[in-house]
């Protein structure tokens, strides 16, 4: 047989090849066998070197994922508590408001209890400090339906005054009767003498052009007379506190009943 150089180069790699293997598995075999300080072969301590990267990359990996579902879903869930909890609350809203206007219609005043079709209540809060008789602000407005010179009465339903500017949609300003602006149609009921009744920004209103003709009382109730189409007629008004004669009229004071009453709760008169 012809001498083959190739063949023989690769018969002697095939041989360092099996002779590297049986070396590899002999080292193996050694480091199984060697036990180190930590009790552990030097095989397991190299493998254990070798994987103990991958597992923490993987563990790594596997909390971040852990953390972010627990906090998506943990936020998803808070954010549907969230709207259930707010449209609870607009709810109860809504509840109290209707409890608060059954509460009104309840507590309607017995001084007008069937006497006027429309009619809400509104209770003070706020006086003119500098001009306690001139006006007032109530809280009520627009959204609850009010107009300027709607007619405003007190729980007795006794005249008070009429809704002025300014006028919003949650507060209305009340010019009281005692203003020294504008005036009441009015007339005493005893003898039906008529005039105007001027106030004076002070606790008391005088009439006006009332003749001197016919003899007036101490004590005697005003009522309103709808001359000056804004106060309804037969609304009561005052008593006569003082007389005065002169040439051809007379002087009369008159104290309005609202002054000496407390001014909490007040009923204003819509659509009249």
């Amino acid at each position: 047989m012809p001498y083959n150089p190739e063949r023989n180069e690769l018969s002697a790699e095939k041989k360092s090849l099996v002779l590297v293997i049986i070396l590899f598995f002999d080292l193996i075999l050694i480091s199984s066998q060697i036990i180190l300080r930590n009790k552990h072969s030097l095989l397991q301590t190299i493998i254990a070197n070798m994987i103990t990267p991958v597992q923490l990359t993987i563990q790594k990996s596997s909390d971040f994922v852990s953390s972010e579902l627990y906090r998506y879903f943990f936020l998803r869930n808070v954010f549907k508590k969230y709207q259930l909890l707010k449209k609870k609350q607009i709810d109860l809203k809504i509840e109290n408001y209707a409890l608060k206007k059954q509460i009104r219609e309840l507590n309607v005043p017995k001084g007008v209890q069937g006497k006027f079709a429309h009619f809400i209540t509104a209770t003070v809060i706020a006086v003119d400090v500098n001009f306690p008789y001139s006006s007032l602000m109530i809280d009520r407005g627009l959204h609850a339906g009010l107009a300027e010179n709607d007619v405003v009465l007190n729980s007795d339903a006794e005249l008070v005054g009429k809704i002025v500017a300014p006028l919003t949609a949650f507060s209305a300003s009340v010019r009281l009767i005692t203003s020294s602006i504008g005036g009441t149609g009015a007339y005493i009921e005893g003898n039906m003498l008529e005039g105007l009744i001027k106030g004076n920004d002070g606790p008391d209103c005088h009439f006006q052009y009332l003749l001197a003709g016919k003899t007036v009382l101490l004590g005697a109730q005003v009522i309103t007379s709808g001359t000056d189409l804004i106060y309804p007629n037969y609304l009561p008004l005052g008593r006569v506190t003082q007389i005065e004669q002169d040439y051809l009229t007379q002087k009369i004071l008159v104290r309005p009943y609202f002054v000496d009453k407390p001014l909490k709760k007040l009923v204003v008169l819509t659509h009249e």
